[in-house]
């Protein structure tokens, strides 16, 4: 059996990329390894790093979408004719990073008209077109046999509506509308977590307080804060900084230098880890974003600080403030606006969430198998078919 990934990042995200490298391990490990996957991807992706693909061939994408963009087409149709796969899936697209539609589309009609299942690998209920461009998500949408969303049905979907007015492009109802519009092309499948065995370490008491921010590319602030709050905070316990693979070189200099003129002690601060599940599953408070991360705060139960990055005037993001609300609501975790942070309150947030209990929320364990469920679905169709 074959299959095609394709990862259109130009921004060299992390959480999509991390979705896929986890989705392939598990068609792996249920194939038996009788699946081999081609991922194709721009070259300057930077996490999961090339090395850990272990499931076919990687072929890099030229980088500059718009200078390469005839360049990208023609190696995406040539893999496609050369492996014959069973299957073609796309990361978020058609639900977002629509600037690939013009490489992307021409390889999802080939495909089609040649039999091949297409599917899309979509993070989270959420959707990023506006009202007037609706047509375009049905028009894309209509290309795909199977489009599956990574959480739980009746998890993120209402607070992703309720949030989503945030960004003045839609209103909730009609956000709502269309995922009942699409909903026979729609597979819930829940979480999608590392690649078992997996036991989280519920009730075990951690060791470390964890600082994060996602990717590294967005809210620096968090960090400064996290620094200078290790002076303020009232439990002696070390700080681990994940500050993230974005991260540029003048960030980190700076970062390391404000812990060495002010002689700021028990802090290890990280540009990245290739565990941030572990450091997760180890510490006693976490703060951070509200990105993919806090899915596995939920799945760990751990208690957590979540400042949730909500973009710029005029390019606002609501999936961070959903979150948000939804660990807020389920699991007790404390939420900050970014804006209005400094280290006095993040300090007193963190001793805060240290003296109350663990998350009491227990959710069903269906819930964090989203892996397990797109690789039932997926190798059961290529089965179907054979």
């Amino acid at each position: 059996m074959k299959g095609l990934f394709y990862h259109f990042c130009p921004g060299g995200d992390i959480g999509h990329g991390v979705h896929l490298f986890r989705l392939a391990e598990s068609l792996k490990i249920f194939s038996k390894n009788r699946l081999k996957i081609t991922l194709l991807r721009d070259a300057d992706a930077v996490y999961p790093p090339d090395r850990r693909w272990k499931c076919g061939p990687f072929i890099p994408l030229a980088s500059g979408l718009a200078r390469n963009k005839l360049k990208r087409q023609k190696v995406l149709l040539s893999a496609l004719c050369a492996s014959k796969p069973e299957f073609l899936l796309t990361a978020y697209f058609p639900f977002g990073r629509t600037a690939c539609a013009g490489e992307i589309v021409p390889v999802l009609k080939l495909a089609k008209s040649s039999g091949i299942k297409i599917y899309a690998s979509v993070p989270m209920p959420y959707f990023s077109h506006s009202e007037k461009n609706i047509k375009d998500l049905f028009d894309f949408a209509g290309l795909y046999d199977r489009i599956f969303i990574h959480s739980p049905a009746g998890f993120d979907l209402k607070y992703m509506a309720a949030a989503v007015p945030f960004e003045k492009r839609i209103t909730s109802r009609r956000f709502l509308e269309v995922f009942r519009a699409l909903k026979t092309k729609l597979c819930f499948t829940g979480y999608v977590m590392p690649p078992l065995p997996r036991i989280p370490p519920k009730g075990k008491a951690g060791r470390f307080i964890l600082i994060h921010r996602g990717g590294g590319s967005t809210s620096p602030d968090i960090i400064t804060c996290a620094i200078l709050a290790k002076e303020l905070l009232k439990s002696g316990l070390p700080m681990t900084v994940v500050a993230g693979p974005a991260s540029s070189d003048a960030e980190m200099r700076s970062w390391r230098a404000l812990i060495k003129n002010r002689g700021i002690k028990g802090v290890t601060l990280l540009m990245k880890t290739e565990n941030l599940f572990g450091l997760l599953a180890g510490s006693a408070v976490s703060a951070g974003t509200a990105g993919g991360t806090a899915y596995e705060v939920l799945y760990l139960n751990k208690k957590t600080v979540l400042i949730p990055f909500k973009g710029f005037p005029g390019a606002e993001h609501s999936d961070q403030l959903a979150r948000a609300a939804m660990l807020k609501e389920l699991a007790g975790a404390a939420v900050l606006d970014y804006d209005s942070l400094t280290p006095e309150i993040l300090a007193r947030e963190l001793d805060l969430s240290l003296l109350h209990p663990a998350p009491a929320f227990e959710p069903d364990p269906g819930a964090f198998n989203g892996a397990e469920v797109f690789a039932a679905e997926v190798l059961g169709a290529s089965l179907r078919r054979s």
